[in-house]
């Protein structure tokens, strides 16, 4: 029988399995390495064009926090300057009062009684005066809650003069009165 050696073969067969084996294993590491490496390009791409976005936004952001705050100032400036055209036109509105008031003092007051001084503060009155008599004061009240811009509130202080003149001495607290404003609140008020 003819001696065949199969050995030699096998064995060149389970190299070139082996071979072949390697060979497979190493282009599916590079493919590996591809996939890899695209995947990683396509993630970075991602992650670098939403980094640019939020950046995009955070500035956008930042502008507007500047405009809004610069709107909050102009808004403080607004409310400023109407504050200040609102007293100034309502000093301009109580300035003819003044003279008014005096004008309707002047026949308010009744003969035997010297007011000495008046202080204001806003619509509030505080004359201080000199009476012969008790009813002069009286008179003068009535007058004044008569009077179309002044009010009585109270009368404070009623006592003799103390240099032993026959005079009373009187603190009489007052309100002034604007005719139109105190109509106009109570239609505002109605409504």
């Amino acid at each position: 029988m003819a001696r065949i050696n199969l050995l030699d073969w096998r064995e060149e067969l389970r190299q070139e399995r082996q071979k072949e084996f390697f060979i497979t294993l190493f282009l599916m590491a590079i493919l590996a390495g591809l996939i890899w490496f695209l995947v990683h390009s396509v993630m970075a791409s991602r992650i670098e064009s939403q980094e640019a976005r939020n950046q995009f936004l955070e500035t956008e952001l930042r502008q507007l926090d500047r405009q809004i705050a610069e709107i909050n100032k102009l808004e403080k400036q607004r409310e400023e300057l109407i504050k200040r055209m609102d007293l100034i036109q309502g000093l301009q509105q109580s300035r003819p009062e003044v003279v008014r008031m005096f004008d309707e003092l002047v026949n308010v007051v009744p003969e035997g009684i010297n007011l000495t001084s008046w202080e204001r503060k806003g619509t509030n009155l505080t004359f201080t005066g000199q009476a012969e008599t008790n009813p002069r004061i009286s008179e003068f009240m009535r007058k004044m809650d008569a009077a179309e811009r002044l009010n009585t509130k109270a009368l404070r202080d009623v006592n003799k003069d103390s240099k032993g003149m026959p005079a009373q001495n009187f603190v009489l607290d007052a309100e002034q009165i604007t005719p139109g404003l105190e109509n106009n609140g109570q239609q505002e008020g109605g409504q």
